[in-house]
């Protein structure tokens, strides 16, 4: 699957334009590969610019930190299958020093506010429209309302990222 192709155009730096063009350049002036994501969402300028601006709000150190944000983007990607997004959580979370040991058993290893955030996850991902009350009684004992907004936003969000990248055939380089 890795050597798959998009089902769309890959958008090259020659043919991008206005603020895409600066996108591809934060990468290509950090000596970095622009990832073929990127390249597949380059087709709509406006959901290029509108993802980027979603993604550092929801995913940056608050009010929930970073880590806890990229340890439930794994757990709603492994529900997912998503191979893609499952290749980047894995990245980002050993950026953080978790090892590859840490990052496969990131459920065994929660605290309960963790255990609480993933149980969330899961029933979001699964059926949002369906939660157990007890999953929301329990995601409140330790997330007040802001942090639980934050916390629905990363699982949303990795929720339309996964089916982005599986539906349009963006799969691990």
């Amino acid at each position: 699957m890795a050597d798959s192709k998009p089902i769309v155009h890959l958008v090259t730096a020659e043919e991008v334009k206005d603020e895409t063009r600066e996108f591809y350049e934060q990468f290509t002036s950090a000596g970095k590969k622009v990832p073929k994501w990127m390249k597949v969402m380059a087709n709509c300028e406006d959901i290029l610019v509108g993802f980027f601006t979603l993604f550092k709000a929801t995913m940056d150190d608050a009010p929930l930190p970073a880590i806890l944000k990229w340890k439930v983007a794994d757990e709603v990607s492994r529900l997912n299958k998503c191979e893609f997004c499952l290749d980047v959580t894995h990245i980002q979370l050993r950026q953080f020093g978790l090892t590859d040991e840490d990052v496969s058993k990131i459920v065994e290893k929660a605290d309960e506010r963790e255990h609480a955030a993933l149980e969330f996850a899961r029933a979001v991902t699964k059926k949002a429209y369906e939660i157990d009350p007890k999953v929301i009684e329990n995601v409140k004992k330790y997330f007040n309302d802001e942090e639980l907004v934050e916390l629905t936003a990363v699982i949303g969000l990795f929720n339309y990222i996964n089916r982005f990248n599986d539906a349009l055939g963006v799969f691990p380089e």
